[in-house]
């Protein structure tokens, strides 16, 4: 606003030369999102099944949320995706899942771990002693959809149990973003392509297919996950930018 105003009275002739002209203008914030480690999101799931409730009126809808939680952990769905599921879309002799137009108007068929395919079938078991006639994979009982609202309450719940319920905070133009659901999608994202480095194959090759898996319509989308290395390397810039801002 200074600057404008400066121009403003070099134009009216009040003053030659604008004072501010070598003043350059503060970097707009950078965002550092939250990563998990892969140690880490074993310990979020694990505290997910751990924190189900047992009682009819909700063992349903945690065990949904649950479900939910590891397809955006070990497959990187968005979370819109998971809870827009239809039965139809799980195919368990397969074991694929069929996602439907979502942020890139994009359909894709992606096959899923053995292991998780096992949880949702065992998903769909416990809903036969609920019956329904909804047609959402993932719900409540008496079929109602599962929502945002409601994963948003149990993320928050097993984050805590575990402590890992770190806030937002914003040193000098950078922001560390605290965590959430969809912080599991970046950092499956993260974490697949660390191990693929690790395994010494190459992480050019694999990011295409990688973005394809993930529903971007361009590999960019992908490589904007990237920014960060992994868990420890967020936490070397969390601390390097916190001993920074101390020494000012």
């Amino acid at each position: 606003m200074i600057k404008i105003f400066s121009n403003y009275l070099i134009r009216k002739d009040l003053i030659l030369e604008n004072p501010l002209h070598e003043i350059t203008e503060l970097p707009e914030n950078q965002v550092i999102p939250f990563i998990f480690s892969a140690a880490e999101t074993d310990l979020f799931l694990r505290a997910v099944i751990k924190l189900m409730r047992t009682t009819e009126k909700f063992y349903l809808s945690d065990f949904s949320a649950y479900i939910a939680f590891l397809l955006m952990a070990r497959c990187g769905l968005r979370t819109s995706e998971p809870l827009n599921l239809l039965k139809t879309h799980y195919n368990p002799e397969e074991r694929t899942i069929y996602i439907e137009k979502t942020k890139f108007r994009k359909d894709r068929l992606i096959p899923i771990p053995k292991a998780i395919a096992h949880e949702i079938n065992n998903l769909l078991k416990v809903r036969r002693l609920f019956p329904d006639d909804s047609h959402f994979l993932l719900v409540k009982v008496k079929g109602e959809k599962l929502v945002r609202m409601f994963i948003n309450r149990r993320f928050i719940k097993a984050l805590t149990y575990i402590n890992l319920d770190q806030p937002r905070k914003i040193i000098g133009t950078t922001n560390f973003s605290k965590p959430s659901h969809h912080s599991l999608r970046h950092s499956f994202a993260v974490n697949t392509l660390k191990r693929i480095k690790q395994q010494g194959r190459s992480c050019q090759n694999a990011l295409p297919v990688l973005a394809s898996y993930m529903g971007h319509s361009k590999y960019k989308y992908t490589i904007y996950y990237l920014k960060v290395l992994d868990a420890e390397h967020r936490r070397q810039m969390l601390d390097f930018s916190i001993r920074r801002s101390e020494d000012v």
